[in-house]
């Protein structure tokens, strides 16, 4: 039975949905950040904290070294690969933010290619609807009279 994930679709300043540099950036646990978590940060481009979580595993390989300071440095070297192995995907994602990148959508999904195939079917099916809708002449006054509105709402003509 495969667990589901949740992906954040981020795609970078001024690109389409439909993007190929879209970023997938899977929102849960990682095995590989909780076992290397400096590594990890830095191989997915959050730089200053990778740098900073590899200062502070070097400070805790030193704090093991004292008398008594073992389990202490355990138990905060656990603490901390914990913190970047369940929130470093949110931590990638606001670096992406931070640089202009638009969160496009959420999708949940068992894997990636999954995620991908869903995604990337919705966006062409958004960017064929927004095509048709552009082709839509509407004269100056708006659209007529009988047709839908585009708002949950309706004005019913009034401001």
């Amino acid at each position: 039975m495969k667990t589901m994930a949740s992906y954040l679709i981020m795609t970078p300043p001024g690109a389409a949905a439909d993007d190929e540099r879209a970023r997938f950036v899977a929102d849960g646990f990682s095995w590989t950040a909780f076992f290397f978590p400096a590594l990890w940060l830095m191989a997915n481009r959050a730089w200053l904290l990778g740098i900073s979580v590899g200062v502070l595993q070097i400070l805790l390989i030193a704090t093991a070294q004292l008398s008594g300071g073992f389990l202490a440095a355990l138990i905060m070297h656990i603490a901390l690969s914990l913190l970047v192995s369940l929130e470093g995907p949110l931590f990638v994602a606001r670096n992406l933010s931070a640089r202009d990148w638009t969160l496009r959508t959420i999708i949940p999904a068992p894997d990636i290619t999954t995620a991908e195939e869903i995604y990337y079917s919705a966006a062409t099916a958004l960017a064929k609807s927004a095509t048709r809708l552009q082709s839509t002449q509407w004269s100056r006054t708006g659209p007529p009279e009988n047709s839908a509105g585009l708002g949950f709402f309706e004005s019913y003509g009034e401001r």
